[in-house]
């Protein structure tokens, strides 16, 4: 039996699906999973992936697939390059910074070697230039993988690097195939004379899995349609099992990118009757997602509800929590609406200066500026910090209180994590994960709202926050009550019980198959 991820994202910023992936990769470790770059990706990705807790040995990318050098480890240690390019290039220094090592010969840069983030002693890439001008890049795992090529092209009178070519190599250095750019398009060209695009590639790819009723597809990533087509056209003996992560219908006002059906899910419910298992974080997201599947008259498979993360443990404040904070973390995303929270901190701070709030999280669509130009307007850049990207696993239980503005939170990894931090919480009560994890009176409070009234109009709800903000820090040994009750709901959520609920399905999925030997 093998099980087959599709698939790791290339070119987005981190978030929840690929943290969910992490998780699941770590309670199915000693499963035999295999996760798919349908997407040729660059070494930050790889580490990324890495980083949250996916081998690197259990990952694939199509694109390598198609010679004889899947393997995406780095075997190249920087000093033998450097001596190697001193024989060939004749450079006569270099320059030396965290990410690359710039190779100079007569003042003009010849080459740059990129530098592996995780172990700088190794390099994944060599840039190589002629009259300062990017020409070709090596790209390596365990050797050579494929170079680019370039030509200097023009936008605007401003020169750039145009990739024309690409080609990927074997093991011995021989030319397993050719990528062509032209435009917007791409090809692939093989030494046996067959031309495929890149749906066509993917297609040749699953058909060569020869997958059988002992394999599983698991899908994590709906919205790429040139492998889901292929995937449930040529990947039929295997069993197939979606995971939705984010809510699959809104109303109108709910979303700022979607209205109604879920455009990520439109090929889920087209090729419903194929999948033999959904799996939903939640028992309110499988009543409405049995409930839109009736409505429009679609098959109903076997609908899982396993949380998409897990708390290892439950995580304790070495020392005293830091009064009157408040923590927000998520995308920096108008959907989060954390202008609502900044405008409430504003409101409650003017009553009890002696609250604060940091905010974690990567930038989007340009958002942080709106919001750093409030906090600016009411000089409040003292007590709310914009804090960035960061591995906050161990950072809550140095908080009092988790706050969230967002209008739906399919699970909320986030929220997730402050709970079992102990950590009190304050949110909308909106679908799903919110009413999940926030007891109301219990470790926390949770704020009816009106969508459309309340989207139109927001005073109400600004002032809603921020009296709960006043009122959840007037009581000392309430708020102290609520720290122990979230860690008592937090237990449902421990690494044991949700690795537990994917065993069984998996189980689940193999009893159906009549050919499967579990010995």
């Amino acid at each position: 039996m093998g099980i087959y991820v599709f698939n790791l994202l290339v070119g987005y910023s981190p978030n929840g699906v690929d943290n969910a992936q992490g998780y699941r990769a770590q309670m199915l470790k000693n499963y035999p999973l295999t996760y798919i770059f349908t997407d040729l990706p660059e070494r930050i990705y790889i580490n990324q992936y890495q980083n949250v807790g996916i081998s690197i040995k259990q990952m694939l990318s199509i694109h390598h697939f198609f010679t004889d050098n899947r393997s995406l480890e780095l075997s190249g240690q920087v000093s033998a390059k450097l001596e190697e390019l001193k024989e060939i290039l004749r450079y006569t220094h270099t320059i030396h910074s965290n990410c690359e090592i710039r190779l100079y010969r007569d003042n003009m840069k010849i080459a740059s070697i990129l530098l592996d983030e995780a172990r700088p002693d190794y390099y994944y890439g060599i840039h190589y230039f002629k009259n300062e001008n990017l020409v070709r890049t090596e790209m390596y795992t365990n050797g050579m993988a494929y170079a680019n090529f370039y030509v200097t092209a023009s936008d605007n009178n401003k020169p750039y690097a145009k990739l024309t070519r690409r080609t990927f190599y074997n093991k011995d250095g021989s030319v397993a195939y050719c990528q062509v750019f032209e435009d917007e398009n791409e090809r692939y060209f093989f030494p046996d004379g067959s031309l495929l695009t890149k749906q066509q590639l993917i297609a040749d790819f699953i058909q060569k899995l020869c997958l059988t009723e002992q394999d599983i597809l698991l899908i994590d990533r709906p919205a790429c349609f040139d492998f889901l087509q292929p995937l449930f056209q040529f990947g039929q003996k295997a069993r197939y099992i979606a995971i939705l992560h984010s809510g699959h219908f809104y109303e109108k006002g709910e979303d700022p990118y979607c209205t109604y059906l879920n455009w990520e899910y439109y090929y889920l419910f087209k090729y419903v009757d194929k999948i033999d298992t959904m799996v939903v974080s939640t028992q309110e997201q499988k009543k409405e997602l049995k409930e839109k599947l009736t409505e429009y008259n679609c098959k109903i498979p076997n609908i899982e509800v396993i949380p998409a993360g897990c708390l290892h443990h439950l995580r304790y404040p070495k020392t005293k929590r830091n009064p009157y904070s408040l923590i927000s973390v998520s995308r920096i995303d108008k959907r989060k609406k954390v202008e609502w929270i900044v405008k409430s901190v504003i409101k409650a701070h003017q009553h009890n200066p002696r609250i604060h709030l940091d905010i974690y999280g990567n930038n989007s669509y340009g958002y942080l500026q709106y919001l750093q130009a409030i906090i600016s307007a009411h000089q409040a850049e003292d007590y709310i910090r914009f804090m960035g990207y960061a591995d906050v696993t161990d950072v809550y239980q140095n908080y009092e209180v988790y706050i969230s503005a967002s209008l739906w939170e399919t699970l909320g990894l986030s929220i997730m994590e402050a709970i079992g931090s102990g950590t009190a919480a304050i949110g909308l009560n909106a679908r799903y994960g919110n009413r999940l994890f926030i007891h109301p009176d219990k470790n926390g409070f949770l704020i009816d709202f009106d969508l459309n009234q309340d989207i139109e109009d927001d005073n109400r709800l600004i002032h809603e926050f921020a009296d709960k903000i006043i009122d959840i820090f007037s009581d000392e040994e309430r708020l102290e009550h609520f720290h122990q009750s979230s860690y008592e709901i937090a237990q449902d959520f421990t690494f044991e019980i949700i690795a537990e609920k994917w065993k069984r399905l998996l189980a689940f999925n193999e009893r159906q198959n009549p050919e499967y030997d579990s010995d």
